[in-house]
Order: structure tokens, then C-alpha cells, then sequence
């Protein structure tokens, strides 16, 4: 894998317009927000990296999903935009700021924004991007949350800002609205605000009941909460998947979903709202042999976005 290691091997564009093409990748370096153990800064890099195994792809040429019959990405280009400049240890107050406004930036291209991180955290100031370009009276966005963990805590040690309180901060600073999550399993305790997550109306979707519904009745009813036709936000921290094809991560939880129930409930989402941007978080490369972690998120991105274009085909599609 030869060349410069962009996402898909596709153009580094720092400042890409519709000119350039439809999807912007962006990298978020960050592991700051970590509480345990660290390692996702390098998160990026490593989901470049294993992109390449797809790189055979050229510019906007479809390929051909045989398991799905049909043509993923057919027509859509990707240029990569780099990394975010964080000065090395920085704070929140430094990084969330740079983060949000590089992520408006994107937005306001008309380019669909792929975020790479990164810690979970990121998604925070991700958010607060989004809500700039959006506007005060415009309704925070639908968040569809896939994850191994509620992310709901209030804080850790006095730090507001870590890799588990990113859904409670976009919900009470208003910048995230109605929140779906999938995945759900690990063991709770009174600080991750299960009852306080549920009473300001989050949709949990706990794994092992949404698996076995998944197997007797399909994403139907699944999919139910989620709004449908409004603007949304697709976060997705890669324990949600089982770590057994997904080790490379920074709290690996037993359990979890295999790839083509992620890629099932992602397609879902993509169809069913409108997927104005997505995050992919938590990757891990020094706990990941085999590279399976990056591998597992890549191929993700390239359902979720896939089934985001292919939603925009439809006749009826409005954006």
C-alpha cells in the first residue's frame, strides 16, 4: 500500500469544497478524555491505514456488495482533510474549541463529514460544531449512539469532560436532541445516570434483548424511535462491537455486536433518518492484533455512508 496514506488512498484536500467531492474525512488525534487505558490518538492513522486494503478503489467507482446485491458508494468521491492541529496534553477549553470549528468548516462545505478519533470525548465538541452551523433556532440533531456504554456520566474525579460524559454534555448544553443508543451492556453503576438518562427521554437499546430481537423479528422495530427524516448524528465507539473481532479498544466489554448486526441497524439509521454527518471512535491500535478493530470500522464507514448516498438517490429525498 503505496502512496500517501489518506482514507481510501483518496485526495488530501485541506479545505475541500462540492468541487472536490462528497465526503470529508477528518482526524481527531486525541486521548485526553481516556480513563483507563490510552492509545486512541492513534486511532486515526491506524483506520487510514487499513483503508488501504480498499484503495483498488477508484475516485467515485462503485463497489459491488455480492451479500447485499447491491453497488456501495457508486458515484460518491472522498478526499481526506487531515488531522486537526491539537497542541500535545492541551485542555478541553484548548481542543474542543479547534475540534468544533474545524467540524463547522466541514459542514458548511456541503461535504458529508467522517470523523476518525480519537476518544469518545470528541464527540462533545463534534456536536457543538454541528449546532454552530445549524443555529440557535434550529433543534439540536437526532444522536444515534452505538456503544458498549451509556456515556452518561456526569464526571470522573472532578473532569467534566472524558470519554464517558459526552452524550450527558450534548444533551444538557442542548446541542444534542432525541438520543437512540444501541449496544448498551456494560455493568452499571449510580454514576452512570441510568435512571437520570431515561427520565430526560434517551432510548436505550440494551445488546444481548436487541440481538436476540434482531434474530426473531429483524431492525423493524428497532428502528422505531429513531425520528425518521430528520436531521441526525451517528456516533459510533467500536466496543460497541464484540471485542472477540474487535480487541483494539480502550474498554472492551464482553458481549456485543457482530459485524453484520452493527452494519444492519447502521444501514437502518442511514435510511430511515437523514445522516448529516457521523463519528467513528475508541479504536485502539496497541491493544488490536491483526488490526481488527481499525479493519471492522472502516468497513462500517463505508456501509454507514453508503446507505447515507444511497438514501439521497430517492426520488422523495430532500436535503
Amino acid at each position: 500500500m503505496a502512496g500517501l496514506a489518506t482514507f481510501l488512498r483518496s485526495p488530501f484536500v485541506p479545505q475541500p469544497t462540492l468541487a472536490d467531492g462528497d465526503v470529508a474525512i477528518m482526524g481527531v488525534p486525541y486521548d485526553e478524555g481516556t480513563t483507563g487505558r490510552s492509545g486512541t490518538r492513534e486511532g486515526p492513522a491506524a483506520l487510514r491505514y487499513i483503508s488501504g486494503q480498499w484503495a483498488y478503489r477508484e475516485g467515485s467507482e462503485a463497489f459491488w456488495d455480492g451479500e447485499a446485491s447491491l453497488s456501495l458508494l457508486e458515484g460518491v468521491r472522498f478526499v481526506d482533510t487531515g488531522d486537526v492541529y491539537l497542541p500535545p496534553t492541551a485542555q478541553p477549553e484548548v481542543t474542543f474549541p479547534l475540534i468544533g470549528t474545524r467540524l463547522a468548516e466541514l459542514l458548511r462545505s456541503g461535504l458529508l463529514p467522517v470523523v476518525l478519533g480519537g476518544d469518545h470525548s470528541i464527540t462533545y465538541p463534534l456536536l457543538l460544531g454541528v449546532q454552530r452551523v445549524r443555529g440557535e433556532r434550529v433543534p439540536p440533531v437526532q444522536l444515534v449512539q452505538f456503544d458498549a456504554h451509556m456515556d452518561y456520566w456526569n464526571d470522573i474525579g472532578g473532569e467534566f469532560f472524558t470519554h464517558a460524559s459526552p452524550i450527558i454534555r450534548a444533551h444538557e448544553d442542548e446541542v444534542a436532541g432525541h438520543i437512540v443508543q444501541y449496544g448498551i451492556r456494560s455493568l452499571h453503576g449510580e454514576a452512570d445516570n441510568v435512571d437520570l438518562a431515561r427520565a430526560r427521554g434517551v432510548i436505550t437499546h440494551w445488546c444481548e434483548p436487541t440481538k436476540r430481537q434482531m434474530e426473531d423479528y429483524g431492525i423493524a422495530r428497532l428502528l422505531e424511535p429513531v425520528e425518521p427524516d430528520v436531521d441526525t448524528w451517528i456516533t459510533f465507539d467500536i466496543d460497541c462491537l464484540d471485542p472477540a473481532i474487535a480487541p483494539g479498544t480502550g474498554v472492551p466489554e464482553p458481549g456485543g455486536f457482530s459485524y453484520y448486526e452493527a452494519r444492519a441497524l447502521l444501514r437502518g439509521v442511514a435510511d430511515r433518518a437523514n445522516v448529516i454527518g457521523m463519528d467513528l471512535v475508541e479504536v485502539s491500535p496497541r491493544y488490536d492484533p491483526g488490526e481488527l478493530a481499525a479493519l471492522h470500522g472502516v468497513r462500517l464507514i463505508l456501509d454507514a455512508v453508503g446507505a447515507v448516498f444511497e438514501k439521497r438517490k430517492q426520488p422523495d429525498f430532500f436535503f
